[in-house]
């Protein structure tokens, strides 16, 4: 009976790793975008020129 108690607790920890696989995935793909984000509007300030709007619109369009 024991490996049937083994087969349903590696399951669950399966799940658990593809749950928390997705979660570093998406966290992984959100801190690019922000990374991107931070780059742009760095060169844009950089510049000395940026305007509120070139800075929103490099957030916008990033959807950050």
């Amino acid at each position: 009976m024991r490996g049937a108690i083994d087969f349903v607790e590696t399951e669950t920890d399966d799940r658990d790793y593809d749950r928390w696989l997705d979660a570093l995935t998406g966290a992984s793909k959100r801190l690019d975008v922000l990374q991107t984000a931070v780059t742009e509007v760095r060169l844009l300030c950089e510049g000395g020129d940026a305007s509120t709007d070139q800075v929103l619109k490099v957030l916008d369009r990033l959807a950050v």
